[in-house]
């Protein structure tokens, strides 16, 4: 059975422990679903990131894997 969590349920992580998970090589998908105007004034593209813009995710989000954890990045 599948469990599903509300939006105030999602566990959060700081931005240096998403550093230590990718320094250790912890086996993670980073989905980048910040807005467009966000992404395009950043310089930050996380390394093997999958972007989901807001407003495509129902298409997208069955192809994530269900066997990894999953970090979002947003704004």
């Amino acid at each position: 059975m599948e469990t599903r969590l509300g939006l105030g349920e999602l566990p959060r992580i700081s931005q240096a422990e998403l550093k230590d998970k990718l320094r250790r090589g912890e086996d993670i998908v980073i989905v980048d679903a910040r807005e467009q105007g966000a992404f395009a004034a950043s310089n930050i593209r996380p390394k093997g990131s999958v972007r989901i813009p807001p407003g495509s995710q129902n298409g997208e989000i069955a192809r994530l894997p269900k066997d990894k954890e999953i970090v979002t990045v947003c704004t």
